[in-house]
């Protein structure tokens, strides 16, 4: 005859919680084997066994809803299953690698600057989730070799810029406004185009190659996968301040002779 324990008994012989008992036999997870007329539940060898599935699949991350359909099907694929989980435990070990990096260069960002600009931050942040569809919208109108370049920096490389870029950007907004062909304001560019230049030594030539072939890129969802950390009127300000940078350059990106 199969033991018999009381849910008290039961939870302590599996290490489950009462509480977590009382859902699963709520959501019709775990249920008793038996239910006493006073209304005492009572947990058998065989609950056991069932519960051991449950505490498995929870460990190989199924959620307690696929479980509850998994445990009950009569035919259950476990290859296929095992697959299709696995690849979902995939994806979430990039997604938690890749909010482990966006942290990495925040904190490190933080230590070098004491603060960082909240709209740089956010910019930041977005850039690293949103890396493959950026690589993926870039190919679109810049080499691949090129573009694989850019994304080919080491770790502590892309740190130590996105560091730098965040200090210049926070310049550039404190001098939004002022005269555009200033010497300080065109200094301010002369940096970033330097810091350009280390994610991609041809960044001047490609844009001056764009212009030339006069190419139409397409801007619908630049924005929502590029988001600036300046305002609209800081962005007006800046693309005077570049036009003039580039034309002392004699880069021509109008596609005009």
């Amino acid at each position: 005859m199969s033991a018999k324990y009381s849910i008290g008994e039961f939870a302590k012989k599996t290490g489950i919680t009462i509480r977590a008992l009382h859902y699963y036999d709520e959501i019709d997870l775990l249920k008793p084997t038996f239910i006493s007329n006073a209304g005492r539940r009572y947990y058998s060898d065989a609950n056991i066994i069932q519960l051991q599935k449950i505490v498995t699949l929870k460990f190989l991350g199924y959620s307690l809803e696929k479980i509850h359909e998994l445990i009950h099907l009569h035919d259950w694929d476990l290859q296929e299953s095992l697959q299709f989980q696995k690849q979902e435990m995939i994806q979430k070990r990039e997604h938690l690698d890749r909010v482990i990096r966006a942290l990495d260069h925040a904190l490190f960002m933080m230590e070098e600057q004491g603060t960082v600009n909240a709209n740089v931050f956010m910019t930041l942040i977005h850039n690293i989730h949103k890396e493959d569809e950026q690589k993926v919208w870039l190919k679109n109108y810049f080499p691949k070799d090129a573009v694989d370049e850019m994304y080919s920096l080491s770790e502590e490389k892309q740190m130590e810029l996105n560091s730098k870029m965040a200090q210049l950007i926070n310049e550039l907004k404190t001098a939004s406004g002022q005269d555009p062909t200033s010497t300080s304001v065109q200094a301010l560019i002369e940096q970033y185009f330097a810091l350009a230049l280390e994610v991609y030594p041809g960044t001047i030539e490609l844009v001056q190659e764009l212009g030339n072939q006069e190419i139409d890129i397409e801007m619908d969802n630049s924005t929502e996968l590029f988001p600036s950390p300046f305002s609209q009127k800081e962005e007006e300000w800046i693309t005077q301040v570049l036009q003039y940078y580039l034309d002392k350059k004699g880069v021509n990106i109008h596609g005009e002779d």
